[in-house]
């Protein structure tokens, strides 16, 4: 968490540190996050909780309805009336004067937070005007909205609310997750114990791979620091490539788990597959494996359930995580000359 905002105190990075390594015990920082970039391209600067409330509700219902937990607590006045209104048992009107009375209760004191205390960075301020409570957006939070991450920005907050809802379902702190390749998403394996004691799983959907990975690569392309884009379909969409090449497993007895998270990184598409210079199934160079280290570093700091996966496969503690990536590295140097490295670098990294 430290060093992700060591040498980098952008905007960008602030609001992104809150929602990948706040620590959690609802899902409300997801929808206030989520409100903020809306509400920062209009052109109002105090909005009222009454203004504020259709906006976080319609983010909070989005996740209701799919009835994963959304709360670690056993109730919550806010989520039952969230859930009473996708029944239809109360009104639209009724669940906004819930929502302005108790749903902002603790995430707008809290949102700055962050696990060594709070931003110094403030994304708005609280404000009350006459006796009208509400808040007032910071410069901050219009040089955000209006920045070419924020399509980005609401595709990572998803991505990490699918993944923390589903562990708070689950009830289980080694939630393993698995990589799809063909479909290019996270899920995992729920045991079932039918009759009989057969043992059998089912799979479970969790998140688009890009979605919770980008963020901690600050937006940028792994290899070149070239921005990058995870909305499907646009010419800057980034590809999911595996550092450690794929086509290494096949040419080994070990079983060296390369498509596990720790290998998976998003890269531009002049990087992994460019005419000339492309990195298609090379090994990178060593230089290179400091920084997938750093990036796993970055997801191990951050809550539910790829940091989990990703210590069960590499190492309880940091150093043996090391250990792990550089074990891997020289037997698949043994099988491929480690020498690609991108053509040109185009910032000073994540």
């Amino acid at each position: 968490m430290n060093n992700f905002l060591e040498n980098d105190q952008s905007l960008e990075s602030e609001f992104r540190s809150i929602y990948l390594f706040g620590r959690n015990v609802a899902t409300y920082k997801f929808a206030f996050a989520k409100t903020l970039l809306e509400l920062g391209t209009s052109n109002k600067s105090f909005l009222s909780l009454e203004e504020l409330s259709p906006i976080f509700a319609k983010y909070m219902l989005e996740h209701v309805k799919s009835g994963k937990r959304q709360i670690t607590s056993s109730s919550s006045k806010f989520i039952n009336a969230l859930q009473l209104y996708s029944q239809h048992k109360i009104t639209w009107e009724q669940l906004l004067l819930v929502t302005e009375r108790i749903g902002f209760t603790n995430v707008i004191d809290a949102f700055h937070n962050i696990p060594n205390g709070e931003l110094k960075t403030s994304f708005y301020e609280k404000s009350t005007i006459g006796r009208t409570l509400g808040i007032t957006l910071t410069d901050n939070s219009y040089v955000l909205s209006n920045g070419e991450q924020k399509a980005n920005f609401f595709d990572e907050i998803e991505g990490r609310w699918n993944l923390v809802e589903n562990a708070w379902t689950e009830s289980n702190p080694n939630l393993e997750v698995k990589y799809d390749g063909e479909l290019e998403s996270f899920f995992f394996l729920r045991p079932i114990t039918p009759e009989r004691y057969i043992h059998s799983h089912e799979r479970v959907n969790l998140t688009p791979v890009r979605k919770p990975l980008n963020g901690y690569q600050k937006g940028k392309c792994f290899y070149c620091y070239r921005s990058i884009s995870i909305t499907s379909g646009h010419s800057d969409t980034c590809d999911v490539d595996h550092f450690i090449p794929l086509s290494i497993q096949y040419s080994s007895k070990a079983d060296l788990d390369l498509n596990g998270v720790w290998n998976l990184v998003l890269a531009c598409q002049e990087c992994n597959r460019g005419e000339t210079k492309g990195k298609f199934a090379r090994l990178p160079h060593e230089t290179l494996l400091d920084r997938l280290y750093m990036r796993n570093e970055y997801l191990i700091a951050s809550n539910h359930p790829l940091k989990e996966t990703i210590i069960m496969k590499t190492g309880l503690n940091s150093m043996i995580r090391l250990g792990f990536l550089k074990s891997i590295f020289k037997h698949a140097s043994t099988i491929k000359v480690a020498e690609w490295k991108p053509e040109q670098v185009y910032s000073d990294g994540f």
